[in-house]
């Protein structure tokens, strides 16, 4: 007969817990720009939401205002340690 498999060792969940403590929610807006179709993302702001026309921000490519929209926003987990 042949030997068992050897599995892998399964980590302690007060590991995985730990772990999961040192992430940072790190959010995203990408915003585009109607006239020109350029897109960018900048940090999140309270009160962003999809498909809002940014009236008071000017685009970064054509310098015109009120051609800005939020096309989405994304977040991310990001490891502090790694950067």
């Amino acid at each position: 007969m042949s030997e068992e498999p050897q599995l892998p060792s399964l980590p302690d969940i007060g590991d995985i817990l730990d772990r999961k403590k040192r992430f940072v929610e790190k959010i995203t807006t990408v915003i585009k720009c109607k006239e020109c179709k350029a897109k960018f993302d900048r940090p999140f702001k309270v009160g962003d939401y999809t498909y809002k026309s940014l009236s008071e921000e000017h685009c970064e490519k054509c310098n015109k205002t009120n051609t800005l929209v939020i096309e989405e926003i994304y977040s991310e987990w990001i490891d502090p340690k790694k950067q």
